[in-house]
């Protein structure tokens, strides 16, 4: 055997090597998800509370700014938000139950949706937004739980997702940075 042949060999065999290496890395990796989770998936994220006009206390009703993220797997119409309590319950505040009247939807990037004839719709693998407003009564640490609807050829889905929203108490959540994890402790005297 020549020496090129061997080296051509060695070259070939260190490809393989390198190939099997980086397959192995990246089979190592978690898989992220470019779809939804399931037929209907729904993410909640707190923008902001915003306190009432005049002094704050716990009679006091403030309010919560949630980005609502609607995704569906199917073509999904007639799409629907319920405002609840954590017990499936109507989210109330002073005795009314709080409804999301027509909220006005954009696509991921920002860009207006009307609705059709049908309602609310959101493409096979699509995502559209919203953001509500809930009314918020008493110091408190308030999980909100919103509720979706939709019709998938006729057929009705439904998922729902909580965020909690901590107004005039505080949230004493473990913060979790995937590396370390701190909470509050209260001291003993």
């Amino acid at each position: 055997m020549s020496t090129f042949g061997f080296h051509q060999r060695c070259v070939g065999l260190l490809v393989i090597c390198a190939g099997l290496a980086l397959a192995a890395a990246v089979s190592g990796r978690p898989a992220s998800a470019t779809e939804p989770q399931g037929d209907l998936g729904v993410t909640l994220r707190l923008v902001e509370m915003i306190p009432p006009n005049g002094p704050a206390g716990p009679s006091k009703i403030g309010v919560a700014k949630i980005d609502v993220f609607v995704e569906a797997f199917r073509a999904t119409r007639d799409i629907q938000l319920r405002i609840l309590r954590p017990d499936g319950s109507a989210w109330n505040v002073k005795g009314r139950p709080i409804e999301t009247v027509r909220p006005a939807w954009t696509d991921p990037t920002g860009e207006p949706l009307e609705p059709s004839t049908e309602g609310q719709a959101v493409q096979a693998r699509g995502t559209i937004r919203t953001t509500i407003i809930v009314p918020l009564e008493g110091a408190s640490i308030h999980e909100i739980v919103v509720g979706v609807t939709g019709l998938v050829d006729g057929n009705p889905i439904e998922t729902s997702a909580v965020v909690r929203a901590a107004w005039g108490a505080p949230d004493n959540q473990p913060v979790d940075d995937g590396i370390h994890a701190n909470f509050s402790v209260k001291g003993v005297e």
